[in-house]
């Protein structure tokens, strides 16, 4: 997974090359005597007062942290510091009782003037947890700091409420330079520079959540190295605002290094897929912002992409990297879908499209049948479509059963639909016009009718009808000419 990215180093060593000067402090170990609760729960002997969460210890003990009673009288209950003065106020680490959820819903309050708990509800909280189990142990990062001079846990429910905080770390600085303590001046995190934070995973059953407060958060390393955990991590965090996490007995104690900075958005680029997150060691030291200023090597990140099934990179990346400014390192991929070779078979037809690696849409290829073969099924050109398909069937030719000559003449029709057009065609052609026909023309008017039947019935029609005139007209004068013969005239 680890690879190198040799040409993306030379920019996070301009930006983040710069070494803080370690006067960011734990506020809450100077100001243990300014803490107070809603109330003090007693653990046989011991009193689990305020200032408990401020000892600096990490402990599940029942008598290390602090406890407000159990008053079934108020519904709420609080924890509160306040500061000698205004303080810049960069992160806040949250440890609670192990193995209880008697904080779920809390609110975290920060104010510049000193406030009394009831009243908050006029106040915007900077955190609210929300989850259904919550966590036993918060991160909040403010990059940019943020002022206040009290800090207040507050729970606020329709049964009983506890608070009880095991440990709370406040880092930050004085902006009072009359007040003794880490004062803002002296800090170099006052020029926004990236400022690697981190969180030391205090349980090894239950969750750890981590919080950018109005930015995004950018996982950096695991100190543990188990790149199974680093990835789940990277899954559930990176680029996210809030995120929670289980813990294992493997995490337990290790650290989790991350800055807060605006996001790289994995926008989902058209026809690619996410193929994995890389990180690669930039072999640049940095300081975290502690007392100890202990030396850490930072992780770079950059994002692996794959065009899909079909689709091959025309321009642009397929690995980002994400920069400071939350902006990705390297062209946007462009992945256009290509259909796979066309398959013909070669032994009956003649491929005149010379082969490609790639065809893109609108690739046509064209073919022939050889040499006593013809065309029967499919067609001879096809063309790449947008959906990487070929148009068409694929062209089968048969050897021809009979001379291919005789053939050459005859226009075989094998598409369906030119069919049907030729068939309306020649139905055209054959449709008799019967406005045109001899019977209907002599309806109308008199016509010579060249028929040998009218011909023939016409001449004997004639001939007797002048024969039977004369033969009665003959026939009428015989008596008269008798007379005459016989008695004279």
């Amino acid at each position: 997974m680890l690879r190198g990215i040799q040409h993306f180093i030379s920019l996070f060593t301009i930006l983040m090359l710069r070494e803080l000067n370690c006067q960011i402090c734990n506020l809450g170990m100077d100001n243990r005597n300014e803490t107070n609760l809603s109330s003090v729960y007693h653990y046989g002997y011991a009193e689990l007062t305020a200032d408990k969460a401020l000892n600096g210890n990490y402990s599940i003990h029942h008598t290390d942290c602090a406890g407000s009673a159990n008053d079934t009288s108020r519904p709420y209950a609080w924890w509160q510091v306040t500061f000698k003065s205004v303080s810049k106020i960069f992160k806040i680490n949250l440890i609670f009782r192990e193995m209880y959820y008697r904080h779920v819903g809390y609110y975290v309050f920060i104010t510049n003037h000193t406030v009394k708990y009831d009243q908050l509800s006029g106040l915007d909280p900077v955190y609210h947890d929300n989850e259904a189990n919550a966590s036993f142990q918060n991160t909040i990062v403010f990059p940019g700091g943020y002022y206040g001079r009290q800090l207040y846990l507050f729970v606020n429910h329709t049964k009983p409420s506890f608070m009880e905080p095991c440990e709370v770390e406040i880092f930050g600085c004085v902006t009072n330079e009359n007040v003794p303590g880490c004062n803002c001046s002296d800090a170099t995190i006052d020029n926004q520079e990236l400022v690697l934070w981190d969180s030391r995973i205090a349980f090894g059953n239950g969750t750890v959540t981590l919080h950018c407060y109005k930015y995004y958060l950018s996982i950096m390393n695991l100190t543990s190295q188990t790149e199974s955990e680093l990835e789940s991590i990277l899954e559930a965090c990176d680029g996210k605002q809030h995120c929670t996490i289980p813990t294992s007995q493997n995490l337990k104690y290790n650290t989790i290094n991350f800055y807060c900075t605006d996001r790289c958005v994995n926008e989902a680029y058209n026809n690619t897929i996410f193929v994995s997150q890389l990180m690669t060691d930039s072999g640049i030291r940095y300081h975290r912002p502690t007392e100890a200023c202990i030396d850490f090597t930072a992780f770079l990140k950059s994002r692996e992409l794959n065009c899909s099934e079909r689709y091959v990179l025309t321009n642009g990346n397929l690995t980002l990297q994400c920069q400071r400014e939350g902006q990705w390192i390297g062209e946007a991929p462009v992945c256009n879908v290509t259909c796979q070779e066309p398959i013909h078979d070669n032994i009956t037809m003649i491929r005149h499209t010379h082969p490609s690696p790639n065809y893109f849409a609108d690739y046509s290829v064209t073919y022939t049948c050889r040499k006593n073969h013809r065309i029967v099924e499919g067609n001879l050109t096809r063309v790449c479509n947008k959906s990487g398909d070929w148009t068409e069937d694929k062209p089968v030719c048969k050897r021809c059963e009979c001379p291919c000559e005789r053939l050459k003449s005859q226009n075989f029709i094998t598409d369906p639909q030119v069919l049907q057009n030729r068939i309306k065609e020649m139905e055209k052609e054959l449709k008799i016009n019967e406005k045109a026909l001899s019977a209907t023309v002599r309806k109308k008017t008199c016509a010579k009718d060249e028929r040998k039947s009218a011909k023939g019935i016409g001449s004997v029609l004639g001939i007797g009808i002048i024969v039977f005139v004369v033969s009665i007209i003959v026939c009428s004068d015989i008596p008269i000419l008798y007379r005459h013969i016989r008695y004279g005239p």
